[in-house]
């Protein structure tokens, strides 16, 4: 716990140019990490290691950008807890960067996070690695206000306002790859942080943005407000093949490499219960798939269209392609992520060993 405790006071602030939204607090992190400690066990305070829970961090609180891992919870994990011997604690983090700092000090065995976030503790030197993806799309939606009938398609974000969660984000990587892929300079295009979900809307009402990038349900409801409408649905595979050439994984199984190594068949029998969570989305209506989830996104009146939305960004066979992720660094690098002279080999970032061959 110490080792964690000192990552987190370590970190350094986010510049100031980064959304307020982005910025986690040491406090934050620090409170985080304490609440660690207090997980149960499975066998009381004198229970040895074999019997403590499996713990698995989400660097998020449930959405709808998390769903195999949200089905998995519900319908693989009571067959999964029996085939380890163990129980599962899973704990959802308020942001990214606590979840990452439990992943890398131990505190957490397994992190259901973003592609980007092994690359970028490969880069500075933390052994984590992508077992498997879940989503093969970004869960994003491009819009522009109806109020901008001039922005027709992509290729007319050209000095547009683009909004974006936060500068170095996700969405800011995505951003950035549209622009590329429609011809465009990022530098022609402003970028203005919306801050989470709670400010994108806001965003788009106000006119502070011109275009965004929203995940569901919020995409969903601009459209129906007549705020929004649609220029590309990342959610699909044709128009994020026409920006990034094919899939473009986003939320993943990452983990440390010395965690494979001390439980190799808890990390295998994790994988396989998150593949038969893909197969079982692919498999049922969206009616079906809402019925597991949390509450609060079940009991959304518009669920089943939202779902309809997600479900084809969902992966098939949980497969990283090495191309993606030679993207996502490329990505990573025009953004400021990464140092532009990094040398980093997209092969050791994913270990495969645990997919079907």
């Amino acid at each position: 716990m110490a080792d964690a405790l000192a990552l987190a006071q370590a970190a350094e602030p986010v510049p100031d140019n980064r959304s307020k939204a982005m910025i986690t607090s040491r406090r934050t992190i620090h409170a985080f990490l304490m609440a660690l400690v207090t997980l149960p066990m499975a066998g009381g305070l004198g229970a040895t290691h074999a019997a403590e829970p499996l713990k698995v961090v989400m660097s998020s609180t449930p959405s709808f950008t998390w769903l195999p891992f949200l089905v998995a919870e519900k319908v693989t994990f009571g067959n999964l807890e029996k085939k380890i011997g163990r129980k599962i604690s899973v704990t959802y983090a308020p942001t990214p960067s606590p979840a990452i700092l439990a992943l890398l000090a131990g505190e957490q065995d397994i992190g259901i996070v973003y592609v980007q976030h092994a690359i970028k503790a490969q880069a500075e030197g933390k052994d984590l690695v992508v077992l498997a993806k879940l989503m093969k799309n970004p869960t994003m939606t491009l819009l522009a206000r109806t109020d901008l009938p001039e922005i027709k398609t992509p290729a007319d974000i050209k000095g547009r306002v683009f909004g974006v969660v936060g500068l170095g984000s996700g969405h800011h990587l995505v951003g950035f790859g549209i622009a590329k892929a429609y011809g465009i300079a990022p530098g022609d295009v402003t970028w203005r942080s919306t801050g989470g979900v709670s400010g994108w809307i806001p965003a788009m009402r106000s006119k502070r943005v011109d275009v965004m990038l929203a995940s569901e349900p919020t995409a969903t409801t601009l459209v129906s407000e007549g705020v929004g409408r649609v220029l590309l649905d990342l959610h699909g595979v044709e128009d994020t093949k026409k920006v990034f050439n094919g899939v473009f994984p986003t939320v993943a199984i990452v983990v440390r490499r010395e965690f494979i190594k001390a439980h190799p068949e808890v990390a295998r029998a994790f994988v396989e219960a998150n593949l038969e969570a893909l197969k079982w989305i692919h498999s049922h209506k969206p009616a079906e798939v809402a019925a597991v989830l949390p509450e609060s996104l079940r009991k959304r009146s518009d669920v089943d269209k939202v779902l309809a939305n997600v479900i084809p960004a969902v992966s098939d066979d949980g497969e990283v392609p090495i191309s993606s992720v030679t993207l996502t660094i490329d990505l990573m690098k025009d953004i400021g992520e990464l140092p532009k002279d990094l040398k980093l080999d997209p092969a050791k970032v994913i270990d495969t060993q645990f997919l079907p061959k």
